[in-house]
């Protein structure tokens, strides 16, 4: 039966009356795609290759192809019960017409076998939406008036018709045989690319032997540098389909215009470089560039030069797709330079204010030869970088020894053509699948892997490369985007039983460090916190370093991480590991916590996870608001509770001296005699008039003698604070999983000592604050507030020749009637805070405390805009007079945004008005020095929370193995060779290889013998 058939067999079915306007669509082929997902697993790989959600002409048809996508892409079974037991967390079931409808969709389905055809109606649908659409904004564009230059507009107008023939992957993977005709098209007709090869292959002896091979189910990051620069000055202006922007202002996700005009999407973009050699490229019209001394361009003949390249060879060649060539090169002062990747099969994109097409950053990889070459092992190649005919050249000068210039320029010699001749006879069968497809998603990778397994028993999959590849859903962040790719993939080889080699970029970190060998810290997407970092543990409640952690190997301590509600929930962590050295940055914010980090370590913004290296101060990143109650509660006595607590406070435990406290409240003197008697020590009462201070001695209420220490001491000392000075006071971890009632009698005695409470003199508010001169102790007293939902702020006091002070402070009048209200204070502050707490009862709280960033307008405008609501009418349901934008100007409180949630019934707008999450502002980022760095996995939620702020774990944290690839050019005499450092190796031990690289070939091989390939 013909998709034509089908589609006339559906003509009939749609809703409505019949109408030439009424969108082009056909619900009975929508109906038939989703019921035949629901009967058969099969059916979904065969619908997601041809459709997308918004496929789907009803909204109810799209959430539940959602729906089943994502259970699909966890591995779990799709049907009836799941999907509306799905929809129904989502808040959607009733949305959709309920369980009913899912069993009507299941009993409108004439066939599952042809959901494919379906799903081609449903596709063919869209593009034709599309299209209407397309053609209805061009129609626009070309009656408006004063919208831009003419050229411009006509632009805007290519890029809405080249967006409606979007192409859907289905089977664009190809065998190499069906590649090699059109390789020697290109190797005669002397076109091709250079690409350095960085990828490693199996078949290595000495690899081979620490390995014992890549095993089924293993997930391998392979990672190297990209080639190093290729870049252009930071005001080069870059022209793009709405205009112009500079490579300084460019970002991951922009659009610029390819070498035709065309959109291309910027996949990747460099972080700033200085120092580097920098050059002035004339063109034959007087146009000018500044680029780097490897910055690459395309040239006649299909070549890429580098702009050194073309200064030794004195080269002044036509610039490709082009009329114009290089006039004239000068060599100029360095500048800071910067460079980006786009996503079109040519890496080209247009630069300059006369749009010179210049090509971008690329890395290839040529790693599959053995498996499927030497060994017929079926192995897939999805390459979101290289062209097929790229990788195949590649392949072929491997295999022929034949150097690969030779093949891109043209052979020469009958002797060349004659081993290309026995090599395609020897190659052209082999199992290996290519598959360049620009911009795949992670579900289209999956299930072309899927049909690869049952067609041609697939043994090896390799991806080119993780930072190029696409979820294909809207996600917060691409540091998020990248961790759900990392643990798809783990779950892709257990579920085919096959090797996944992950190939990814590292950062520039090894070019900070003089030896340039690279480390796990260099993981491009990753990023490493010092070893005094300080994890919440969820299992305690305490914390622990993260070097703590990785020094002692402990496994599976379960931690504080936020879900996708912003929650924060229990998730297992499952090790923590060295990374290597690194720079790390300090960043400071308005609450004064502080915690020190590499550059690339991601934290959270309203927009996602973002690197430290791009956040700004005034930018605003989240924080624990709330942390619940630990796994594990153990109480003690009260009597120990408040001993500990004015001990910390007011209390001398030095070693080689008695056990004192100090006090001039009659309360906080009696609270500690009796809570002596806990421990059997009557204590001992000492005035001192002069001073106006009393004291109490806490003797041992026994003779002590060798073996037998006081009991107050001994019990200090196991809880590690026995002998501290003031200075270096802190709150013992075990009081961090007492119950809260007790966590807050411990908090109201130590207030009593260092703490105050004061009422302005105006009467209407007051400050609360705890001072110490112990900076590890302020921020342990932070920690435990969160119990409470207390916000804290941490000031620094200096003065010459004393060590730094530290307060922290209540922040706001919420956190002020918390504090009061839950807590109170013991003693004669008590006093004062039974009197705030009275004025505080009565105030309403300051809306600039707590409030969520401001680029939460841009959602709420877009659901209004969703729902047809003006802003007038929007104010006004609001109660507020109608004031413009004005309303969007400051950031709301949660309060308002609760009230805006509710006002456009959005679900979204009331979890940011709801969650466990306080937006810090930044207020700096410094340099702080070099030092060994750790990371940490997380399972499922990717984050915790480190120093009280949360932040994001590392990408290789599903990876079995880590492979990082060195080749040091700086040494004359290792030229020809190249380090394979297997920095992680989960089921074995680690080490460094070394190999030939025979780069004329493109390929490694063994040193001992060539056995490589």
């Amino acid at each position: 039966m013909s998709i034509a058939e089908l589609s006339n067999t559906y003509a009939g079915s749609s809703d409505g009356p019949p109408d030439d306007r009424l969108p082009p669509q056909d619900l009975g082929a929508e109906q038939s795609v989703l019921g035949s997902m629901l009967l058969n697993k099969d059916a979904i790989a065969d619908c997601l290759e041809v459709t997308k959600s918004t496929d789907f002409y009803r909204p109810a048809h799209e959430l539940i192809y959602d729906a089943v996508l994502d259970l699909y892409g966890r591995g779990e079974p799709a049907d009836a019960i799941t999907v509306a037991d799905e929809l129904n967390k989502r808040g959607d079931l009733t949305r959709v017409g309920g369980q009913a409808y899912l069993h009507q969709l299941i009993q409108s389905v004439p066939t599952a076998a042809n959901a494919g055809y379906y799903a081609e109606i449903v596709h063919e649908r869209a593009v034709l939406r599309r299209l209407v659409e397309a053609g209805t904004r061009i129609v626009q564009m070309g009656y408006g008036q004063g919208e831009g230059d003419v050229d411009e507009i006509v632009n805007r107008a290519q890029a809405e018709v080249y967006s409606v023939a979007e192409k859907r992957g289905g089977e664009d993977y190809h065998q190499l045989g069906e590649i090699l005709n059109a390789t020697m098209e290109e190797i005669e007709a002397a076109a091709g690319r250079t690409d350095e090869m960085t990828g490693v292959p199996t078949g290595f002896i000495e690899l081979d032997q620490l390995t014992n091979g890549l095993h089924p189910g293993q997930m391998i990051v392979v990672a190297a540098r990209p080639a190093v620069g290729k870049a252009l000055a930071l005001d080069t202006p870059l022209p793009t389909p709405s205009g112009w922007t500079t490579m300084g202002e460019v970002a991951v996700g922009d659009s610029l215009l390819d070498a035709s005009g065309r959109p291309t999407r910027v996949v990747a973009a460099t972080e700033v470089m200085a120092g580097r050699p920098c050059f002035e490229v004339e063109f034959s019209d007087g146009s000018v560039i500044v680029a780097d001394a490897e910055h690459q361009w395309a040239i006649e003949a299909g070549e890429i030069v580098t702009t050194q390249q073309m200064v030794d060879l004195g080269l002044r060649t036509k610039v490709a797709h082009d009329t114009r060539y290089v006039q004239d090169i000068r060599r100029v002062p360095s500048v800071p330079v910067r460079c980006v990747e786009v996503d079109n099969a040519d890496h080209l994109y247009l630069a300059g204010p006369t749009k010179v097409p210049t090509h971008n950053s690329t890395l290839g990889i040529d790693i599959a030869r053995a498996a499927a070459i030497k060994h017929n092992m079926a192995t897939a190649v999805f390459s979101l970088e290289m062209s097929r005919t790229e990788i195949t050249m590649r392949i072929l000068s491997a295999e022929a020894t034949i150097q690969l210039q030779d093949l891109r320029k043209g052979l020469k010699g009958q002797e060349q053509w004659n081993k290309l001749a026995r090599i395609m006879g020897k190659i052209s069968d082999a199992p290996l699948f290519i598959d360049d497809s620009p911009n795949m998603s992670l579900m289209e990778i999956r299930s072309k892997c899927r049909r690869l397994k049952q067609q041609h028993n697939l043994r090896m999959v390799i991806i080119d490369y993780l930072q190029l590849m696409s979820s294909g859903k809207k996600v917060e962040s691409r540091q998020q985007e990248v961790a759900e790719f990392s643990r798809a993939l783990k779950l892709l080889a257990k579920e085919l039983e096959v090797p996944v080699i992950a190939i990814s970029q590292l950062n520039r970190g090894p070019e900070q460090r003089t030896d340039k060998r690279p480390q796990m810290s260099d993981l491009r997407e990753s990023g490493c916190l010092p070893a005094e970092t300080r994890i919440l543990r969820a299992d305690t409640g305490a914390e622990t370093t993260i070097g703590e952690i990785a020094r002692s190997g402990e496994k599976d301590l379960t931690v504080w991480a936020l879900d996708d509600g912003l929650r924060y929930t229990k998730r297992t962590m499952t090790h923590a590991f060295s990374t290597g050295t690194a720079p790390v940055f300090k960043l400071t914010l308005a609450s004064g916590k502080t915690v020190r980090s590499t550059e690339n370590h991601p934290f959270l913004t309203y927009e996602g996870w973002s690197p430290l290296a791009s956040l700004r101060a005034g930018d605003r990143i989240a924080v624990p608001r709330h942390v619940p109650s630990p796994l594990l509660v153990s109480d003690w006595a009260d009597g120990e509770v408040i001993m500990l607590a004015h001990l910390i406070g007011d209390g001398s435990f030095v070693k080689r001296q008695p056990i004192r406290y100090a006090s001039i409240d009659e309360a906080n003197l009696e609270a500690v005699t009796k809570a002596a008697l806990v421990f059997g020590i009557s204590a001992v009462r000492d005035e001192y008039a002069v001073a106006r201070c009393t004291t109490l001695r806490l003797p041992a209420p026994f003779r002590l003698a060798r073996g037998k220490r006081n009991p107050i001491a001994e019990w200090l000392d196991g809880l590690g604070l026995f002998g501290a000075r003031l200075h270096e006071k802190f709150v013992p971890r075990d009081v961090s999983n007492l119950p809260k009632e007790q966590i807050a009698l411990f908090i109201r005695h130590i207030w009593a000592t260092d703490g105050s409470v004061t009422v302005n003199k105006s009467g209407r508010g007051g400050r609360i604050y705890y001072a110490s001169t112990s900076r590890r102790l302020v921020d342990d007293l932070s920690r435990l507030l969160l119990r409470f939902g207390v916000q804290t702020r941490i000031r620094v006091t200096k003065k010459a020749g004393y060590r730094d002070g530290y307060t922290l402070d209540i922040s706001g009048v919420d956190s002020q009637r918390r504090f009061l209200q839950e807590i109170g204070v013991h003693g004669a502050r008590g006093v004062a805070a039974a009197r705030l707490l009275d004025i505080v009862r009565g105030l309403t709280g300051n809306t600039n405390v707590d409030t969520i960033p401001k680029q939460v307008w841009d959602d709420v405008r877009e659901s209004m805009s969703s729902q047809g609501m003006t802003t007038r009418e929007f104010q006004a349901a609001m109660g507020t007079q109608y004031c413009g934008s004005a309303m969007y100007a400051n950031a709301p409180s949660r309060q308002r945004l609760a009230k805006v949630a509710d006002v456009l019934d959005d679900a979204d707008l009331e979890l940011m008005a709801v969650n466990d999450v306080f937006w810090d502002s930044v207020v700096a980022v410094e340099p702080d020095g070099f030092e060994e760095v750790y990371d940490a996995t997380v399972l499922d939620c990717h984050n915790f929370i480190a120093n009280g702020i949360a932040v994001h774990n590392s990408i290789e944290q599903d990876a079995d193995m880590v492979i990082l690839l060195h080749r040091d050019r700086s040494d004359p005499e290792r030229d020809g060779e190249a380090d394979v450092i297997v920095a992680k190796h989960r089921n074995g031990p680690t080490a460094d290889i070394v190999l030939a690289f025979q780069g004329h070939y493109s390929r490694f091989s063994n040193m001992a013998k060539d056995g490589g390939f």
